[in-house]
């Protein structure tokens, strides 16, 4: 028995060229009036127009690609675990000898999420150069644990790096134990290869984080430049 091509009938009756022709003479055929075929043809465009509109919210939100599928679809095997500020200083500890960029961000900072995508290009464009990515999230844990948010953000971003989500709250005792002014995020560290601090970047309101300088701060460090901590 013959298989009907039913996606390819589809994608014609709704081309361009024929979405008109086609679409009147199906609904016709089977309806007869005209009144009822207008009707359809109304709900149709209605409801493929709020398809259109709910993609564009979810690229919009970093949900989806508008270039193809879901980001990060099939990079679930994403670690992230949640650690004190000793936590986070073994992390940096067992990397001496490297340069590390950490990333503070979480996932109700609409900056920070516009941010980490430069992140995961800079792990990804550094790699085997001796540069180690860490992303340190502010998001509050549930039940001593990495909430869901944070491993779907990271999931759909590829990061396929250390990723830390502080015990520590931003609000509170966390901002001072990271030293993060004013608890304010995005928030770059940047650690020489002798796993002290090399440069920071903080967040200000009339000044927006910039990659480039990150990137220029990883290459200064690279080559053993001495330490600066002034804040850009």
């Amino acid at each position: 028995m013959a298989s009907l091509d039913f996606s390819g009938t589809v994608s014609k009756l709704f081309s361009s060229d024929m979405y008109e022709v086609s679409y009147r003479r199906v609904i016709k055929r089977f309806c007869g009036k005209s009144s009822i075929m207008d009707d359809i043809q109304t709900q149709c465009r209605w409801f493929s127009a709020s398809l259109l509109c709910t993609g564009l919210v979810l690229a919009g939100m970093g949900l989806v690609s508008v270039n193809g599928p879901l980001r990060g679809q099939e990079n679930k095997s994403i670690s992230v675990r949640v650690v004190d500020k000793a936590g986070y200083d073994k992390v940096i500890a067992s990397n001496k000898g490297k340069v590390i960029v950490v990333d503070c961000w979480a996932t109700w900072c609409n900056p920070c999420r516009k941010a980490f995508p430069k992140t995961v290009e800079l792990s990804k464009a550094y790699a085997g150069q001796g540069v180690v990515v860490v992303s340190l999230s502010f998001d509050k844990p549930v039940k001593d644990q990495a909430p869901e948010a944070v491993k779907r953000f990271l999931a759909l971003n590829d990061a396929h790096f250390e990723n830390l989500v502080s015990s520590l709250d931003l609000s509170e005792e966390g901002a001072e134990a990271f030293e993060i002014t004013d608890g304010a995020l995005p928030h770059f560290k940047v650690y020489g290869k002798d796993g002290k601090l090399f440069k920071i970047f903080e967040s200000h309101e009339d000044k927006e984080l910039k990659h480039e300088e990150i990137e220029a701060a990883v290459k200064g460090a690279l080559k053993g430049k001495s330490t600066s901590k002034s804040s850009s």
